[in-house]
């Protein structure tokens, strides 16, 4: 039986547990007790192992954080001109021009406006699954337009000739490269081999959330060389931006006006800025990069010691075989205090991990030894 995310939500929710006098919502992947108190609040953000949502274990870097010191007196101003400025350095540093680019609150409504404009009932959004589809998805995990999802099995390799043979007629091809939760690259041959063989009218939407986590190459080139392409971009994972909300698409102004119909609501004024200060940190990447690389590679190295299967992602994290229910894993795990992602539509014995510091990685595997002896 598949999970969908909202399922596995649920049973983590109900393994952690909650404070009955206080009203308790949804959040991190349980149940929170928060009360009044903005401290309680964010205290609530610190008080366990969060390695669920794939965030950045340090959060935003120096600059950005420098940039954001000077900003708290100044919060009650939109800075509404901030994004045009964000789109213009990010085209500059890409090889595009700034009308190419659009900024959003994140990169979560720009993959949905995709769907919505550019996918119907006669011309789906094709994609593989497991992947992050919520963005294409409604009231009751129900597509907003409608969804062919291709099973990924074997060695979880996106073939996107399955997806055109499964869905030749698709107004929305979409891949997330890499992908998640799998963590791994699609082949730039195979994304040309697609661009080439959809059929007319149709758009490529790649999602590049964990792209600079990896060796694959960006498919911004192919906006620039005016290609049936979208591409999404976030500040919420190598830059550590995740609770400001900030996020980009790029494409052909043709098909950014598509969109239009949607709207683009404004970016947070903190937001846009600490996105240019990041963007602007020549270092910060490679070093993320690399920090996240020797992490995760240690992480692998003990999976193996101890029997455990994982696939070779180059991505913020890793998905794991635990050979028994990933639910039943990730709910005693939540009982610990470790919050990981759990399972995923077709790997119902894997768990997903979000890689953090390295005490956080030592403190996962503890508590995974005892949950498996």
């Amino acid at each position: 039986m598949s999970l969908s995310r909202r399922m596995m939500m649920r049973g983590a929710v109900a393994a952690a547990g909650a404070v009955s006098a206080l009203p308790a919502v949804a959040q991190r992947g349980r149940a929170v007790a928060l009360p009044d108190d903005p401290a309680g609040m964010v205290a609530s953000l610190t008080d366990a192992v969060y390695i669920n949502s794939n965030e950045h274990p340090v959060g935003p870097g120096p600059s950005a954080l420098r940039a954001l010191a000077a900003l708290p007196p100044l919060s009650g101003r939109y800075g509404m001109a901030f994004a045009g400025k964000l789109e213009s350095l990010f085209a500059r540093q890409n090889g595009l021009s700034a009308d190419q680019i659009q900024v959003h609150p994140g990169s979560f409504m720009p993959l949905r406006s995709v769907a919505l404009t550019y996918s119907s009932r006669e011309r789906p959004i094709a994609y593989f699954e497991p992947t992050f589809d919520q963005g294409f998805l409604g009231l009751g995990d129900k597509s907003v337009t409608r969804s062919v999802a291709v099973p990924l099995a074997g060695d979880f390799v996106a073939d996107p000739q399955k997806l055109l043979a499964a869905a030749p007629n698709a107004g929305v091809y979409y891949l997330c490269n890499p992908n998640n939760p799998t963590g791994l690259p699609v082949a730039r041959t195979d994304i040309e081999w697609l661009l080439a063989h959809k059929p007319k009218g149709s758009i490529l939407l790649v999602d590049e959330a964990y792209i600079q986590f990896s060796d694959a190459q960006s498919c911004l080139d192919l906006v620039a060389s005016s290609a049936d392409v979208l591409v999404a971009r976030t500040f919420s994972k190598i830059y550590g931006l995740a609770g400001l909300r900030c996020g980009l698409i790029a494409g052909r102004k043709d098909l950014l006006d598509g969109m239009a119909r949607y709207g683009v609501n404004i970016t947070p004024m903190p937001a846009v800025v600490a996105a240019e200060a990041s963007l602007l940190d020549a270092d910060l990447v490679p070093m993320r990069k690399a920090e996240n690389k020797a992490v995760r590679d240690d992480l692998t190295t003990w999976c193996a010691t101890q029997g455990l299967r994982t696939l070779p992602s180059e991505a913020s994290f890793l998905m794991i075989h635990v050979g028994r229910p990933g639910a039943d894993v990730t709910a005693a795990l939540a009982r610990d205090r470790i919050f990981i992602g759990g399972p995923r539509e077709h790997m119902d014995d894997w768990v997903r991990v979000s890689i953090g510091t390295a005490a956080e990685m030592q403190a996962f595997k503890t508590a995974l030894l005892k949950v498996l002896a």
